[in-house]
């Protein structure tokens, strides 16, 4: 997760817990929600490379998938629910790292350039 979507998320945290009176939820999920929110950007914010920062989407993926449970099962919270899955998804895909990032020259340790074409199990090919 980037430092935007973390700050991002902390102001999404903040307004949930200022408006948790107003949501159409009992105002104790507003406030754990919105603090669920503070504590993970405040995580990825002190540690931009630790492990929240690399896996803290599958907590939006597990949030997702339980509301939409929760809109399967409840007709007086369907509404609500699909709404929150679907900015739990958005948090998700927003957070979750882009695919590992190719190492570069400069990244490499000596004597190697990186290119799979020249190298089959650790030989060097030769050239026809």
């Amino acid at each position: 997760m980037t430092r935007g979507v973390a700050a991002a998320r902390a102001v999404w945290g903040g307004g949930v817990l200022v408006v948790s009176r107003y949501l159409p939820v009992p105002r104790k999920v507003g406030l754990a929600l919105g603090a669920r929110h503070l504590a993970q950007a405040a995580a990825v914010l002190r540690r931009p490379e630790g492990v929240v920062a690399r896996w803290g989407w599958t907590i939006d993926v597990t949030h997702s998938l339980s509301m939409l449970g929760l809109a399967a099962v409840s007709r007086r919270w369907r509404a609500p629910a699909l709404a929150n899955a679907v900015v739990a998804a958005g948090w998700a895909r927003a957070a979750r790292p882009r695919g590992r990032q190719r190492r570069t020259a400069a990244t490499l340790p000596p004597g190697r350039t990186g290119s799979r074409s020249s190298s089959v199990n650790g030989f060097r090919s030769e050239g026809p």
